[in-house]
């Protein structure tokens, strides 16, 4: 009997210190997702007050108004053969400015364009000092937008576009946003002047209780990529609330059977011409097993999914970001 409980006690003594070695590679594969949330979300929590400080800004302008525009350089705006307003002109530190066609009042969107025109210097204040953000804007229901820095209007955007029908807008509304403070748009959209894949943080301006616009704040996916892939080995995947790869490395990508990357880059693949998001949705995937820990990681608020993937045996580790609906996932071979 005394070496029946002797064999029991190093039994359990072995199944204690595989279960403690087990809960020390867990920790460490957590520890490593924390410090990637940490180090991006250290870059981007400033920018929650710079926008706040940039609205009331902007709200401050609005008091100034008569003066504003008894000081503004009109010579730097035009209305031109098609009859669309906009700068003819524009240099490093100015930014692209119009009123679409769509404006019900061209003179009061001209008078507004005029009342904002102290942005610009705001504008490259804050790009100077945040290399992360690519573009910075304000657009009006008005009908006008100042974007900075400047791109080619001409050969981007159609005289007659609505910017309050894009979600850099409407989503900082008196409808969706009612507690009028910052939103993230964590969903990357495509932008409409072209830069790509796009995160947003927009924050709406007041004057007199009513919504005269949104501010934004444009952060491209090529800009926040290396802060998911330079020390991940490539075994790391970040997910949008949606199941859709927001950046990704080869190793973790292809190791799902995920379509094939473009230069073995997911940067290159999704500046492509032919890329669609839906193909790289994890609950869109042929594969049952990819489905399934998609599911037990969004759905069921899993964090540890271990599966068996054409022989190979993986195990795959989530954690949710803290500023923005993402998910950063771990994924690599146990064996």
């Amino acid at each position: 009997m005394k070496y029946f409980y002797f064999i029991l006690f190093c039994g359990l003594l072995i199944s204690s210190s595989c279960n403690s070695e087990e809960r020390m590679v867990t920790h460490a594969h957590f520890d490593f997702l924390e410090s990637v949330v940490r180090a991006i979300e250290t870059d981007l929590l400033p920018l929650e007050s710079e926008i706040a400080d940039l609205a009331s800004f902007t709200s401050r302008l609005y008091f100034s108004r008569d003066s504003l525009i008894r000081v503004a350089n009109k010579s730097k705006y035009f209305i031109d053969r098609n009859n669309w307003f906009r700068n003819q002109n524009w240099e490093t530190s100015e930014s692209t400015v119009f009123v679409s066609y769509l404006s019900d009042d061209l003179s009061s969107s001209v008078e507004e364009v005029y009342v904002t025109e102290p942005l610009d210097l705001e504008f490259s204040v804050l790009k100077k000092k945040y290399p992360m953000v690519t573009q910075v804007y304000y657009n009006t229901k008005s009908q006008t937008s100042r974007v900075y820095p400047a791109y080619d209007l001409m050969n981007t955007i159609e005289p007659e576009i609505d910017v309050m029908a894009f979600n850099f807008f409407y989503l900082g509304n008196e409808v969706r946003n009612p507690g009028r403070g910052h939103v993230w748009i964590d969903e990357i959209y495509i932008d409409p002047a072209g830069r790509g894949w796009i995160l947003s943080l927009i924050h709406p301006v007041y004057y007199q209780d009513e919504l005269k616009g949104v501010l934004g704040v444009d952060i491209t996916l090529v800009d926040l990529m290396p802060y998911f892939s330079e020390n991940s080995h490539g075994n790391l995947l970040v997910i949008d609330s949606q199941g859709t790869i927001v950046a990704g490395g080869r190793e973790a990508i292809e190791s799902l059977s995920m379509p094939p990357l473009r230069n073995h880059t997911y940067i290159q693949t999704i500046q492509a011409d032919n890329f669609r998001k839906e193909d790289f949705n994890l609950f869109k995937s042929k594969r049952k097993e990819v489905r399934q820990m998609a599911s037990k990681f969004l759905l069921e608020k899993e964090t540890v999914y271990r599966f068996d993937f054409d022989g190979d045996q993986l195990e795959a580790y989530c954690i949710p970001m803290n500023l923005l609906r993402w998910y950063i996932l771990s994924v690599k071979g146990t064996r």
